[in-house]
């Protein structure tokens, strides 16, 4: 599975630690190989895109860390 880092466009609040008592749950879920996570901590944001599968948001804040984080172009819709 590949996994790409997206560009983190306003850090964590605080320290930016991921915080276990967060979900973690990826905010989308494809049907295809790759992984879009959190530039800042890792968590994934986006599971197993497909290259057809398109996003209806710029940006996306990590359950992970809080940080913000932007989606390269190709993925939006």
């Amino acid at each position: 599975m590949e996994t790409i880092r997206l560009k983190v466009t306003r850090p964590p609040a605080g320290d930016g630690e991921p915080d276990s008592r967060r979900s973690g749950q990826p905010l989308f879920q494809g049907k295809g190989g790759t992984d879009y996570v959190c530039g800042h901590c890792g968590s994934v944001i986006a599971a197993g895109m497909a290259p057809a599968q398109h996003v209806i948001v710029d940006t996306a804040t990590c359950s992970g860390c809080g940080a913000e984080n932007e989606f390269p172009p190709h993925l939006r819709a």
